[in-house]
């Protein structure tokens, strides 16, 4: 199936809902709840580490690759079931990925909004819409990212200005109250969230144009952004103790908002932010496992998105139902992922760098 290539800026439009949704909403938990207070000053010291990490071996590898597919790049320079190796590993961790996105949302919607709709039902309705975008092709889900976004962001802004009422920032200190290791356990999480901008890896053959150091530099600041905005307003509102206990600290400011003395209870807005994010998460997630998985080559497409996404949700659906130890799961993935992810682009680099060098010499 021939794709249309698009821009740069549907490009991290896609980016900046897939991982703005990791870092403004699933990973603040976790953070708040190792290193409390402390925990905004953990999304800066990741950003110092990953920046480094995006402007060298991440947009090295982009610029190796140069509109190739990763799959066939890592064919050409490492034997064929180590490249397949790789590429199964990298999508395995897109599926946990995708799965991770599909158990929270659906927990959420059924605690929150839909207490009695069944959970089944949530996963299969939330899943179908997904499959629709994958189907349509990653073209048309970027394009509704570059419509999703602008709503997104100015959401974003309102519920951070209409809570500043709410807010006592001296909660923010002091700083590194409990030391320094709740600080760099939670950075390590942090990392985690930052290194999936991996992703782009595997897209960039979609892409018209490329992407420049100062593209990823934006990525990385804006979604620091989008972490440290909901962990400082969730300490400035409820406290580092109260906050570490929130199940979904970003949600939970939205129930405080009022506009004067009866506008309030806007906290659907909430709804249109979590979900924008969700479904293009989850597509991306899919669209990438299928068009790199042996499942795109059956002659009916569709068959193939039908079984990944059956797989997705039975996991899903599983997870859901066993939340605590799920919640643990995620916790020990966070902290180990990253460095991994980080150490084997650093490696691919590094086979790009010494291929090149042969084919200088040659």
């Amino acid at each position: 199936m021939t794709i249309k290539p698009f821009g740069i800026w549907p490009l991290l439009a896609i980016i900046l809902l897939s991982g703005g949704l990791v870092n403004h909403v699933l990973i603040a938990p976790f953070l708040l709840e190792v290193a409390h207070r402390d925990a905004w000053i953990s999304v800066i010291l990741a950003m110092l580490i990953i920046l480094p990490w995006t402007l060298l071996p991440l947009y090295g590898l982009l610029n190796e690759l140069d509109g190739v597919r990763i799959d066939h790049w890592l064919k050409q320079r490492m034997h064929p079931f180590f490249a397949y190796l790789l590429i199964i590993g990298f999508l395995v961790y897109l599926l946990f990925m995708g799965t991770e996105t599909l158990t929270v949302t659906s927990s959420w919607t059924s605690t929150t909004y839909l207490p009695r709709t069944p959970i089944s039902i949530v996963i299969a309705a939330f899943l179908s819409i997904c499959l629709y975008a994958v189907m349509l092709g990653l073209r048309t889900i970027a394009y509704i990212s570059c419509i999703l976004v602008p709503g997104v962001v100015i959401l974003g802004d309102f519920v951070m200005s209409t809570n500043l009422p709410h807010k006592d920032y001296r909660y923010l200190l002091p700083v590194l109250e409990h030391g320094y290791a709740p600080v760099w356990q939670a950075c390590l999480v942090t990392i985690s969230a930052f290194s999936e901008l991996f992703i782009l890896l595997f897209v960039q053959h979609h892409m018209r144009g490329r992407l420049r150091r100062k593209h990823l530099v934006l990525l990385v600041f804006m979604l620091a952004l989008l972490t440290i905005g909901p962990l400082t307003g969730a300490i400035s509102q409820f406290g580092p103790e109260e906050a570490g206990k929130m199940r979904y600290p970003a949600f939970s400011q939205w129930r405080l908002v009022t506009i004067g003395r009866y506008f309030e209870h806007v906290d659907f807005f909430a709804i249109f932010q979590w979900l924008s994010g969700a479904l293009v998460r989850v597509s991306l997630l899919l669209y990438v496992v299928l068009e790199y998985s042996p499942v795109r080559r059956m002659k009916r497409p569709w068959a193939g998105a039908i079984i990944a996404g059956t797989v997705l949700g039975l996991s899903a659906y599983y997870w859901a139902g066993n939340m605590i130890p799920y919640k643990q799961w995620m916790k020990e993935m966070f902290l180990y992922i990253g460095p991994v992810v980080i150490v084997l682009t650093i490696v691919l680099s590094g086979i790009g760098m010494i291929n090149k060098g042969k084919e200088g010499t040659a």
